[in-house]
């Protein structure tokens, strides 16, 4: 893997979210090469923030993305987490 990408992680988290809301951290990690407890921090960071929701559905969490949010960097301010969405190809989970 490359020693660097265009992206960090706490996107690529936000990424895995937007385009299935009942992902396990197991498998956002997996997918985004890092630790459990990575998803776990970068997703309270989300949270915390108020660009992510977490809702405990039975033993599992369902998490939801505010895509009216901020992208934080001031280079890209101007913009929302829906056009960083849209702009990388994913679809996001329609609600059940």
């Amino acid at each position: 893997m490359a020693s660097w990408t265009f992206l960090s992680n706490h996107a690529h988290v936000l990424l895995c979210v937007a385009a299935d809301p009942d992902r396990t951290l197991h498998d956002i990690a997996e997918r985004v090469g890092i630790t459990e407890r990575g998803v776990q921090l970068i997703l309270a960071d989300l949270i915390a923030e108020g660009y992510v929701e977490r809702e405990r559905v039975g033993r599992r969490n369902h998490y939801k993305i505010h895509p009216e949010g901020r992208l934080r960097h001031p280079l890209e301010a101007h913009h929302r987490v829906a056009d960083l969405v849209t702009a990388l190809g994913v679809e996001p989970a329609t609600p059940a």
